[in-house]
């Protein structure tokens, strides 16, 4: 994958520094008392997990009050448990999982600044590297955040291997099969925006300079690998399930608590109509249910998707200061309708940007719909489902966009790497026949 010394050593070092970052957060993204405690309760799990002697080499997961965690088939504990039968390792396993995430980060940096140049790739790290929420699940233990990220950049760099024709699509199909099966061994939570998130880096080179019924097939074939590969990872699951307990029905009770008939409803809304501005308090008059969707996705766009760092010697106090999500759509659309007009030198690569970009828009936004016991009750959490492959990709146009910029204005100054003498519009190489 690295063609190079130097791009081991970058790679490496971005891996080393961004790990740092999610694992300790130097650069104080989030106030020290949230990043400690945010998702603990579900990092316990694991702790308990680890801590219990008596669990069986593939039963699930233990939650701390000595229960079976029963709502996933639990890969990631298993696989801890094995290499740490209790929980002493478990503070490496942080550090593990914060590297782990790192390396799919660092691996789409080094893949920029081969495409694009050392601009494009600074540009696209310092974004990855103050992500709002990408810093908070960085070093989870239970999410495993790395298992969201990495089809989508898998497909995004290997398709263009994976052969021609009907070759093409057996490989690259087995190849988002198994990486969504994963996923879903390690729990099924945005399982729609990961396998959406896969077409995404699959757009990118099928796209053939419109959007048109022949993309829209091959994305949905696409899809349809990576439903396979969650189908399988459920048989699995039944699998384990029926074994161990006779009974795999809380499959069902709980995909029925996470999507379209919560319980949790009566809970949340008092708290929503506290909060509400008046327009939302007369949706919510009239449609609970809707009222109820909109407000949370008000919610996530005006969340902090990218944060300003502030330690504690700048003096800026104790709140964080960040762009919100919505200012990214924006900046999507324009350089997408600047791309579409042929307005700079780079349309032709920020077109098939903007193309997987809006997949990934997409793909967040399909959990959000589908899950909505999910996405009402967890809010907290679900900012995460832009991060799989929708800001990745807007990222990337911004930089892209550095990049070409800064070369009108100082084109003799380089950065280095392996595109600094190649065209910027010229980057990962697209699927065969590809027209801009």
């Amino acid at each position: 994958m690295f063609r190079s010394p130097r791009e081991r050593l970058t790679w490496l070092a971005t891996t080393v520094l961004l790990a740092l970052e999610l694992r300790y957060d130097p650069l104080r993204l989030l106030t020290p008392e949230y990043k400690a405690i945010f998702q603990a309760d579900s990092d316990a799990i694991v702790l308990a997990t680890l801590d219990d002697p008596t669990r069986g080499v593939l039963d699930p997961m233990v939650r701390p009050n000595g229960e079976d965690y029963t709502s996933q088939f639990g890969l990631h504990g298993i696989v801890m448990a094995l290499v740490s039968p209790d929980a002493t390792l478990y503070g490496a396993m942080r550090l593990m999982t914060a590297l782990l995430v790192a390396a799919v980060l660092a691996t789409a940096v080094v893949a920029c600044w081969r495409a694009s140049g050392g601009r494009a790739a600074t540009v696209l790290a310092v974004l990855l590297s103050l992500s709002t929420i990408l810093n908070a699940f960085g070093r989870s233990t239970y999410w495993q955040p790395w298992t969201l990220l990495l089809p989508t950049l898998a497909t995004l760099l290997l398709w263009p291997r994976m052969g021609e024709g009907r070759r093409r699509w057996v490989r690259g199909g087995l190849l988002i099969a198994g990486l969504v099966f994963l996923k879903a061994l390690c729990g099924y939570e945005y399982i729609t925006t990961v396998i959406l998130g896969a077409a995404a880096g699959v757009a990118f080179h099928e796209f053939r300079g419109r959007v048109d019924r022949a993309l829209a097939l091959r994305l949905f074939a696409a899809c349809l690998a990576g439903v396979a590969g969650f189908l399988a990872a459920i048989g699995v699951h039944v699998t384990q399930l029926t074994l161990l307990y006779g009974d795999a029905s809380i499959i069902t009770r709980r995909a029925s608590e996470r999507t379209f008939t919560p319980s949790t409803v009566d809970l949340v809304l008092p708290a929503v109509r506290e909060q509400a501005d008046p327009v939302t308090r007369w949706l919510l008059e009239r449609d609970e249910t809707a009222g109820l969707w909109i407000f949370r996705m008000l919610g996530y766009a005006r969340d902090s998707v990218v944060s300003l760092p502030a330690p504690d010697g700048w003096g800026l106090g104790p709140a964080s200061y960040g762009l919100p999500l919505w200012l990214f759509v924006l900046v999507w659309a324009f350089l997408g309708w600047q791309a579409l007009g042929r307005r700079t030198e780079d349309y032709a690569l920020q077109r098939r940007l903007a193309v997987a970009a809006g997949v990934g828009l997409l793909a967040g936004m399909s959990w959000l719909l589908l899950a909505f016991g999910h996405s009402i009750h967890h809010w907290r959490l679900n900012g995460l489902v832009f991060y799989v492959a929708f800001l990745p990709f807007v990222f990337a146009m911004v930089a892209v966009r550095v990049e070409s910029v800064s070369r009108r204005i100082r084109p003799h100054w380089r950065m280095g790497g392996p595109a600094a003498e190649e065209s910027p519009t010229a980057p990962i190489r697209p699927g065969a026949g590809a027209r801009s």
